[in-house]
């Protein structure tokens, strides 16, 4: 249960923060981890300056960068908009079918959820030769993330063309040599 301070500054902060949820709660205890961690004492923190300030810019990084990253890879379907884009015969496919697909680039938010780029989609269907590109970089060596930045960013081993784009055009060895090229450089 949290503590309570009495005076204007509790107020003040009480009706800012309003109610907050499991994941205010699991990044708040996490952050507070961290900081015990690397601060036990906590004098690092009374030289950073005003609480408020910190927290505020903490915040607008966290979120700033997920910005950054939807805005850099387009929309996401979660679960269930994956269920209904690769429904057979109208039928949303299960969850669970959803989950053991191995031709599907799945993301983890920060808050735990999993979400799924829309650009790995061409109509009712995954972008054939997904599953070539996602086996030949092991998730072990570059997350996920990683990977779908480098799926929609230039290639300079594709002429500078998107690897996705190049997938769709049906070059699904050449982007899959490219990317074991990549995962190796990378690995060395």
């Amino acid at each position: 249960m949290a503590q309570t301070r009495s005076g204007p500054a509790a107020t003040a902060v009480g009706s800012r923060r309003g109610r907050l949820t499991v994941a205010h709660r699991q990044i708040i205890d996490a952050i507070a981890a961290e900081l015990l961690l690397r601060d036990p004492e906590g004098r690092q923190l009374l030289r950073i300056g005003e609480p408020e300030q910190v927290a505020r810019d903490i915040a607008e990084q966290i979120l700033d960068t997920s910005q950054a990253w939807q805005e850099h890879l387009g929309p996401m379907y979660d679960v269930d908009g994956v269920r209904v884009v690769l429904a057979h015969e109208g039928r949303p496919i299960s969850k669970q079918a959803v989950s053991k697909r191995k031709n599907l680039l799945a993301l983890t938010t920060g808050s735990g959820r999993v979400v799924y780029p829309q650009f790995q989609f061409v109509g009712r269907t995954v972008v054939p030769g997904l599953a070539d590109v996602l086996s030949a970089v092991p998730e072990g060596l570059v997350s996920r993330w990683t990977l779908a930045s480098w799926l929609v960013s230039a290639e300079p081993d594709l002429e500078g063309d998107r690897p996705i784009d190049v997938l769709r055009q049906g070059h699904r060895d050449r982007v899959a040599d490219v990317a074991r090229r990549w995962a190796d450089s990378l690995a060395a």
